[in-house]
């Protein structure tokens, strides 16, 4: 029986070389192929050309820490080195420098190979989050905007989806109700629909009336009803619509 030929690994490394190109070109990602030792870049594909601002070819030979944003990347890639798990990628969110300076959100995930023995290398992949950051500070100012616009209004406005759970309210919805502030605190939506149940002076035509109002999605109405301190108040109901489609209902409640 024949003995298999040794490997060389060199030949192997050098065949691993060939292939990083389209490898890792093929990748949605920015990956940068990174030496563990001076955690130079080796090679990098065009989404990190892009992510960077860069030609590809202009990132080979730079160090991973001039590209970090943050001074958190120094214990980062200390606890890449001391990782034992060989494949076992660490992820971490942090930022990266662009070539204009800017500070680029990423999701940043290192996994250590060896494509031939005693020769390694990090697979440095970067997902940017720059989109999906530009998206949730806009719902947040949305969200601050609508806020303010609620608590501007003189009447108790409450929001609702289809299901009942509650999206929103101001702080005259919770006055004329008297909602004690731990519920508010806790925004514990089954004790609020519960209380509310509860103040009113007849609870079970209360019920059979959000009943009704509840088995059609695009129902305007208008009703009164008193709560047991004596007080009546007028509720507005008005469906709340996404591009043409019911998404859930807003109440507004006054004294009358």
């Amino acid at each position: 029986m024949n003995n298999p030929l040794p490997v060389d690994r060199f030949s192997v490394a050098d065949a691993a070389r060939r292939t990083w190109p389209a490898l890792i070109e093929s990748m949605l990602d920015a990956v940068c192929l990174v030496e563990p030792e001076g955690l130079r870049i080796v090679a990098a594909n065009g989404a990190a050309g892009r992510l960077f601002g860069v030609a590809p070819a202009e990132l080979v030979g730079r160090d991973m820490h001039a590209t970090s944003a943050t001074p958190e990347d120094e214990i980062f890639w200390r606890e890449v080195g001391e990782a034992r798990e060989r494949g076992a990628g660490i992820v971490s969110a942090s930022f990266v420098v662009a070539a204009n300076g800017a500070a680029v959100p990423v999701v940043r995930r290192v996994s250590r190979i060896e494509p031939a023995p005693g020769t390694a290398l990090y697979v440095v992949a970067l997902h940017d989050r720059s989109e999906e950051v530009r998206r949730e500070r806009h719902a947040e100012a949305t969200a601050a905007q609508l806020a303010a616009t609620l608590e501007s209004m003189r009447d108790g406005v409450l929001v609702v989806d289809l299901a009942g759970q509650i999206n929103n309210f101001n702080r005259r919805f919770a006055t004329l109700w008297s909602l004690p502030e731990p519920m508010l605190e806790l925004r514990a939506d089954d004790e609020i629909l519960d209380w509310m149940r509860r103040q009113v002076d007849d609870p079970p035509a209360y019920m059979r009336r959000l009943a009704e109002i509840d088995a059609t999605a695009l129902m305007q109405a208008t009703d009164r009803f008193r709560l047991r301190c004596g007080a009546v108040l007028e509720r507005a109901t008005l469906p709340q619509r996404s591009r043409g489609r019911p998404i859930g209902r807003v109440f507004t409640f006054r004294l009358v």
